[in-house]
């Protein structure tokens, strides 16, 4: 019978040193000095899943296409950047800045947070559609901020009136009930997770004020529901998927949750007790599935990924 030794050792198999980075820094006690991590985070470019990401990159810029960041959708610049902020890389490597000011420059909007039309694509349906050009021109999107804003922080943008600008945003945006829309709709839905997953980036000590209330209130919104439960049984929702930066899903909410301290709640349990049942015979967790063609491992087997994340909740409870 494999042990929780033995999982772990394969999640520290240097074949994938994106990978080996993430265990060693979040799952190993006692957790490596920096000098060690730094070594090991310098590895993740080299091979495996980042490696694979980069040699699609065009220039040293860009993903598909270099008129905008978010479509085609799965294939442009924003869903490689948020994978590859998610395996550790920072705007150290020249090719991360290149592209993070590339979606500076075509995705802010004008009240602060990211809109998924760039610049390019505005102009363009504001000279067909004018009568929307406020909303177009003005609004940034709550999915696509909140994603953003996360893997912003993970490469190091903490502190850029860029990203401050959007996290203020996003606490402007919480419905009354807590949560938060992707659409503009008036109510919350547990759909609309990212600006949570943002705010947990936050060191607890840089927090303003607004952010810790709008993470008390968001975090009792999610508690409430269970993190599962909202309107009819939807089955996606129960399911272990990466990437995850489209779709919701139980792992999601354990992630974003147990980082911001609530791994203890009761309330939880019904979740964790869920994650704990998908765990293979051989200790490790199965990849569910996957956003189109962003694929950095394959559905239905055991998945470096969903493990580390799994086991990395649990860790924190």
């Amino acid at each position: 019978m494999p042990s929780d030794r033995d999982v772990l050792d394969w999640l520290l198999e240097p074949s994938e040193p994106a990978m080996r980075y993430l265990a060693s820094r979040d799952l190993l006690t006692p957790r490596p000095g920096t000098s060690v991590l730094a070594r090991l985070r310098s590895e993740i470019p080299k091979r495996g899943w980042t490696a694979k990401i980069f040699a699609r990159q065009k220039a040293n810029k860009y993903w598909a296409k270099k008129s905008a960041c978010y479509l085609p959708k799965f294939t442009a610049t924003i869903w490689q950047l948020q994978v590859l902020a998610d395996l550790g890389l920072s705007r150290r490597d020249e090719r991360i800045a290149n592209a993070v000011e590339l979606w500076f420059d075509l995705h802010r909007a004008e009240d602060g947070g990211y809109t998924p039309w760039s610049r390019r694509e505005r102009a363009v349906y504001n000279r067909i559609h004018f009568r929307h050009r406020d909303r177009f021109m003005k609004n940034g999107h709550l999915c696509t901020t909140g994603n953003m804003v996360r893997s912003l922080i993970r490469f190091g943008y903490r502190g850029d009136e860029r990203v401050e600008s959007a996290i203020q945003w996003l606490a402007d945006e919480q419905k009354d009930d807590g949560g938060w829309d992707c659409f503009e709709r008036p109510e919350g839905t547990l759909d609309a997770w990212e600006a949570m997953s943002a705010f947990a980036e936050i060191p607890s000590n840089r927090r303003s004020s607004d952010v810790k209330r709008a993470i008390e209130r968001g975090a009792e919104f999610f508690l409430e529901r269970r993190l599962l439960h909202e309107g009819d049984y939807y089955e996606r929702w129960w399911s272990l998927r990466y990437p995850w930066h489209y779709f919701y899903d139980v792992l999601v909410g354990l992630d974003f949750m147990t980082a911001l301290g609530h791994g203890r709640d009761p309330r939880l349990r019904e979740a964790l007790d869920h994650l704990e049942r998908e765990r293979r015979s051989d200790r490790r967790w199965s990849l569910d599935g996957t956003n189109g063609n962003l694929v950095i491992e394959s559905g239905g087997k055991p998945s470096k990924m969903i493990t580390f994340l799994a086991l990395r909740v649990l860790k924190r409870r």
